[in-house]
């Protein structure tokens, strides 16, 4: 198959990985892949163009890609119109048989050129929202007039596409994020970030990865923290990643529950991340990100760490409640009981993360994951020859 996947962003951040590594694992599989991607501007640190080097897949940024701003602020018509042209002209050039979108403006662009296409490529619109795409009349649109199909991540996300966007179960694909998992080796060779963050050696830490923004409940936890710290005053919070909010959902409620010197602020973790996961006894993740993979969840889980996760969203979908972790609603009682569970059973933690790690091994796979989106990819083409 020759693919074209098409994103209009610049950023190492949310989507942009899965999508890269997919593109890398479909390659692999003997596919012609070309990703195009916004080109980043001057100066910017981590972007698509220096990540995907070196990764034996197609890359370009031909295309100016940027989303529609406000009128009258950068509104950006012209380049909407000069990418479809381009567009149409590279699809016929290149006679790609699929394109894979993965924001509401490449699918505008992607659909738009497709219909002016010889081609006539099958489009795909990946949905990495954590709720599923929104039922707007503008996603409907796009979805009842330029796609031929839509690939999901979670059951949740499968079912809710059905039930609102005009498209035939057929046409809805449900595929899992998969990771790199020779990254996450629990025995690897970590740095001690336990000494590096002043951790003692009987503290028991509960970490969390996350943007810290309001949405994630972030004081939730926190005030189940503080409950906890009153039986168990050796444990420390780890907390990894920052946000324009961290004052309002992170120091002040620490400020206000007095738990200050059993928070660790880890801040924006790079060249030490797998150390900083390495460094925690127990995982708590309370609700995905905007883009709705949970990768940090399935990240500690391929780590070997015992999860603690909200009834919320695709969470129960990845953690087996009493096997690789614990599923609770998320009130803070019901988190402090969670807790202290984990924290006074050791053995029940190994056997948690034991047992996570096994189902990241099972099912977090990159050639599983290819495997199922070419599957998938291929079953759309074959609909689409028999309509010709």
């Amino acid at each position: 198959m020759k693919i074209l996947h098409l994103f209009s962003d610049w950023k190492w951040t949310g989507p942009a990985e899965p999508t890269v590594i997919l593109c890398e694992a479909l390659q692999k599989r003997g596919n012609q892949v070309t990703m195009a991607y916004r080109r980043a501007p001057g100066g910017a640190g981590d972007c698509i163009a220096r990540r995907i080097s070196g990764r034996g897949i197609r890359g370009t940024d031909q295309f100016r890609l940027k989303p529609l701003g406000k009128k009258g602020k950068d509104f950006g018509v012209v380049d909407l119109f000069r990418d479809i042209a381009a567009l149409r002209r590279f699809i016929d050039r290149e006679k790609f048989d699929l394109i894979n979108v993965h924001h509401s403006h490449d699918h505008i662009v992607a659909g738009l050129a497709k219909r002016l296409s010889q081609k006539k490529p099958v489009l795909i619109r990946t949905d990495h929202r954590r709720d599923a795409l929104e039922t707007s009349w503008g996603n409907r649109l796009l979805v009842s007039e330029f796609t031929d199909g839509i690939l999901t991540f979670s059951e949740m996300a499968y079912q809710r596409d059905l039930r609102d966007l005009p498209i035939s179960v057929e046409r809805v694909g449900q595929v899992g994020v998969a990771l790199p998992l020779e990254r996450y080796d629990p025995e690897g060779p970590f740095r001690n970030m336990r000494s590096g963050f002043n951790i003692r050696g009987d503290d028991v830490v509960v970490g969390m990865v996350a943007r810290f923004q309001r949405y994630r409940r972030t004081d939730v936890f926190l005030t189940s923290l503080a409950n906890l710290v009153r039986d168990f005053p050796h444990v420390k919070a780890l907390l990894v990643g920052r946000s324009s909010q961290m004052q309002q959902s992170v120091m002040d409620p620490i400020e206000r529950l007095g738990i200050v010197a059993n928070v660790i602020l880890a801040g924006y973790q790079t060249e030490n991340y797998f150390d900083t996961i390495a460094a925690m006894d127990i995982f708590v993740f309370l609700v995905a990100g905007s883009d709705g993979t949970a990768r940090a969840l399935r990240e500690a889980m391929a780590m070997g760490k015992p999860t603690v996760v909200a009834r919320r969203g695709m969470l129960p979908e990845l953690v087996e409640d009493g096997i690789t972790g614990l599923v609770v609603d998320d009130t803070p009682e019901n988190l402090f009981l969670a807790l202290r569970s984990l924290i006074q059973d050791k053995e029940l933690r190994e056997k948690m993360g034991k047992a996570g790690r096994e189902k990241a091994l099972k099912e977090f796979r990159l050639d599983k994951q290819a495997e199922e989106v070419e599957i998938y990819y291929q079953k759309i083409l074959d609909m689409r020859r028999k309509k010709e």
